[in-house]
């Protein structure tokens, strides 16, 4: 019998990878003050760990949720991924939608900025 979830997790390890490659003690964009980034860091990787399978199972991918511009990092909030920068506990995730403490984020049809990359990909 094979396990459902399997389809998810080339995704789901992908985000725990890339998250893995950044040092904790230096923000990898501009946007981010190092004790942000440390807190952002570590609630990133609860939510792989805790939602990774069901969020890429939803359909949430790398750039809706972990997606930066290349220059611009996370000052534009508008061209990021929902978890950048994450400073609340995440409690729900569905097709349609992720709760973020009081919050809920709403998945919309890409809205992109051209070049936007997963943070782990972008360097200072």
């Amino acid at each position: 019998m094979s396990d459902p979830a399997s389809p998810a997790l080339p995704g789901v390890l992908e985000w725990s990878r890339g998250l893995a490659s950044l040092s904790l003690g230096v923000p990898p964009c501009p946007g981010l003050r190092p004790d942000e980034w440390a807190e952002t860091h570590r609630r990133c990787q609860e939510f792989v760990e805790r939602w990774g399978i069901q969020a890429h199972a939803a359909g949430w991918d790398t750039l809706r949720l972990f997606g930066v511009g290349p220059q611009t990092g996370t000052m534009r909030g508008d061209f990021c991924g929902i978890l950048m920068p994450l400073s609340v506990d995440v409690h729900e995730v569905m097709p349609e939608w992720i709760k973020l403490g009081k919050w809920t984020a709403y998945r919309h049809e890409p809205v992109k900025m051209p070049g936007m990359i997963p943070v782990w990909e972008c360097r200072r």
